[in-house]
């Protein structure tokens, strides 16, 4: 191994996402140098619904320590030095713990066990909790999960000392410290967005109980303590920890979008646009979120187009035989050959323009001309069907996020692990009928990038956030829309829209 290679500084970046924790070491240009992912681990309730949904919090705590040491264990047969720690996480995941930290309660977004006692908080006090937060439906929502636990478990309700997102829940338990960074915090509703500071007014006026006197806001940007739990890993011990912010931002940041009026499209299990906007603005149709973005001047404005992340991994399993780098190579392959519009075969599985004012079901599906004696579609219409119908709804959400803060993105950025798809990140920009900014490397991971972006400025190696972005900068490339596409899209979208608007209504 050469000196230059060994002398690399990396970060090891914790991401606890939707469908896996995922542990990255990411160096000092962003490229990825080792991975290490586990599944996650979840209870069974007796006394929950049936759409409740909670973790294991001691087998989801041997299986982070598990992808650190792997992930570190790396860094040191390849020689790198590993400098930091940086945490993100799936928002609206949330962890009550008692006056010791032991976790009562620890909940991924999915959890849905506050479905009624959620949908009372909107009736009686929505409009009030949408105003100062700029987040609702209340069952997603701290708000929501606190009400179910008063109504449920009323002696784990009165135990609650702190409520910790999940990045600041790993954090506390790597360092001791508790705090709740405020990017996470204010994604499950908790923080007057204005203030920057707890809702502390908006829940008494609701009637939820809060501990929020005895827990501290924190920046991103605000390193969080040493590691020093006897458990750590050894190569993290002693390292600086920081807690780098909601995942959707830090991948903005690795995509080098950190100026107001710059938009980026994130594409995971959830696929959601956000736009920088230089102050609060909460939309009077309460349609999208508002959140707070890591850089205290700007805020974050989101429209999601909800799991399409999760239905592009149903259609691999359902069609092309599973999960694995191949199935989804040969849908790639398969929908790149079909042509534009894809001769009336359209895709609506789930994905769509978000409206967190009136949540619901819809319907969807494959939808084709019949009978199919004509002809009939192929894997290869369906798979390309897919991708537009994403790309649809991707478009959707930008401009209503893009309306909301009253002017077009001077910039989009697309990132997220449905960006791998080479066939997509064709097709967007000529749906969206813009350039598009994508990372050069399509392996790479943005949030990991961002998170480490986000830590490097934390400990004073970038200037700051704006410089740390710049530097993501430099490992994206640029597609253009092919005009004759963006042309035939403008139609096909347009049809796609009315489409939706149907299937919405069907179950209304």
């Amino acid at each position: 191994m050469g000196e230059t290679e060994a002398a690399r500084d990396c970060v090891l970046t914790v991401d606890a996402g939707s469908s896996a924790l995922r542990c990255r070491l990411v160096d000092e240009r962003g490229r990825v140098q080792a991975s290490a992912s586990r599944a996650w681990r979840y209870l069974r309730e007796p006394d929950a619904p049936e759409l409740a949904r909670a973790f294991n919090p001691a087998a989801c705590w041997r299986a982070i320590l598990d992808a650190i040491a792997e992930c570190a264990a790396s860094a040191t047969e390849r020689g790198d030095r590993i400098s930091a720690v940086s945490i993100t996480s799936q928002r609206q995941s949330l962890v009550f713990a008692d006056e010791d930290g032991e976790p009562l309660y620890a909940g991924p977004n999915t959890d849905l066990r506050a479905a009624f006692e959620g949908a009372a908080l909107d009736s009686e006090h929505g409009g009030a909790l949408y105003r100062a937060t700029g987040h609702k439906p209340a069952f997603m929502m701290a708000s929501g999960k606190l009400r179910w636990f008063a109504d449920n478990r009323p002696r784990d309700f009165n135990r609650i000392a702190q409520i910790l997102p999940l990045a600041d829940w790993i954090a506390q338990r790597l360092t001791g410290i508790s705090a709740s960074e405020r990017t996470l915090a204010a994604a499950s509703g908790m923080v007057n967005l204005r203030s920057r500071d707890w809702a502390r007014a908006e829940y008494a006026r609701a009637g939820i109980r809060a501990p929020f006197s005895r827990m501290a806001l924190a920046d991103a940007t605000e390193p969080r303590g040493e590691v020093s739990a006897p458990d750590a890993p050894s190569p993290i011990a002693g390292l600086p920890l920081i807690v780098a912010g909601g995942d959707t931002q830090c991948a903005l940041i690795g995509l080098g979008i950190a100026e107001r009026g710059m938009a980026g499209i994130v594409a995971g299990w959830s696929a959601t646009a956000q736009i920088l906007a230089s102050a609060p603005i909460a939309s009077p149709d309460m349609d999208i979120w508002t959140g707070l973005f890591q850089r205290p001047d700007l805020w974050a404005l989101e429209s999601s187009a909800g799991d399409a992340g999760g239905a592009h991994r149903w259609l691999a399993r359902t069609m092309f035989g599973g999960e694995s780098a191949s199935a989804y190579s040969e849908m790639d392959a398969l929908a790149s050959a079909a042509p534009v519009g894809n001769g009336g075969v359209w895709a609506h599985l789930g994905a769509r323009r978000m409206d967190v004012s009136s949540l619901g079901m819809s319907l969807g599906g494959v939808l084709f001309p019949v009978p199919m004696a004509l002809e009939a579609p192929t894997r290869a219409h369906i798979a390309r069907a897919a991708l537009e119908g994403f790309a649809y709804a991707l478009r959707a959400n930008l401009e209503q996020a893009e309306r909301a803060a009253g002017g077009a993105a001077t910039e989009i950025a697309f990132g997220g692990g449905m960006s791998k798809s080479r066939a997509l990140r064709r097709i967007l920009p000529d749906v969206l009928g813009r350039r598009a900014h994508v990372l050069a490397d399509a392996d790479s991971d943005a949030t990991a990038s961002g998170a480490a972006l986000v830590a490097r400025t934390a400990l004073g190696r970038c200037e700051s956030l704006s410089q740390a972005a710049q530097t993501a900068r430099a490992n994206r490339r640029t597609i253009d829309p092919n005009p004759r596409n963006a042309a035939e899209y403008e139609g096909e979208y347009r049809e796609w829209r009315e489409r939706q608007r149907k299937l919405d209504e069907a179950l209304s």
